[in-house]
């Protein structure tokens, strides 16, 4: 099933958002290997991924990215971008910077997927230009007042809903957009998961 279709097919960007560790980069992963099934030489970039995570999907034929400079000439892609934040996409400061990103997007068929292991980061900069949200679990006290997606946590009444927050499965995505809600499966893939060796130490 090609789920990055379903989420691009009204819109170009999107805003994955999630607790730490609620299987978002899994999921990230999921979508791009089953997509790779059906589309093996479209275009795909990745920026702030972990190095694990980063080697599996070079085994995809994703391409790594480390700047803005980097973007220059792509076109006709797919772009991952997670910790969005470090390259000041959500800077009140460097809104100068969001715009001519999001021109680069619309002119040259780009379709963008912005993630972040701090839902702080998703301000009303950045929720500004956000089209849709993928959600994982996502509790309404960690979003900033006034920021778009605190706005859907509040008004979501569907089956994720639990007190305060949305609870979603990390085998599980759920897509809102204007229209409708659709619950997608992300199968676990223990090869891009990039917490696997961590040693308990207690």
């Amino acid at each position: 099933m090609n789920n990055l279709k379903t989420i691009f097919a009204k819109c170009r960007i999107v805003g994955l958002a999630g607790i730490k560790n609620s299987g978002k980069t899994n999921n990230l992963v999921r979508l791009i290997k089953d997509y790779r099934q059906s589309k093996p030489h479209t275009d795909i970039f990745a920026y702030g991924m972990p190095i694990s995570v980063m080697t599996y999907l070079k085994g995809l034929d994703v391409k790594e990215i480390s700047s803005m400079r980097h973007l220059v000439h792509k076109k006709n892609c797919i772009l991952i971008i997670d910790e969005f934040q470090k390259l000041k996409l959500n800077d009140r400061r460097c809104k100068d910077t969001l715009d001519e990103f999001i021109d680069f997007v619309y002119h040259n068929n780009v379709y963008v997927i912005f993630s972040s292991p701090n839902i702080r980061e998703f301000n009303s900069v950045i929720g500004g230009v956000i089209e849709q949200w993928l959600l994982k679990t996502v509790r309404k006290d960690m979003c900033i007042n006034g920021s778009q997606l605190k706005k859907v946590v509040e008004e979501y009444n569907g089956r994720f809903k639990s007190l305060g927050a949305i609870e979603v499965p990390k085998d599980t995505l759920l897509l809102i957009n204007d229209t409708e809600e659709v619950i997608m499966n992300c199968k676990y893939l223990v090869d891009a998961d990039s917490k696997i060796d961590n040693q308990g130490l207690f």
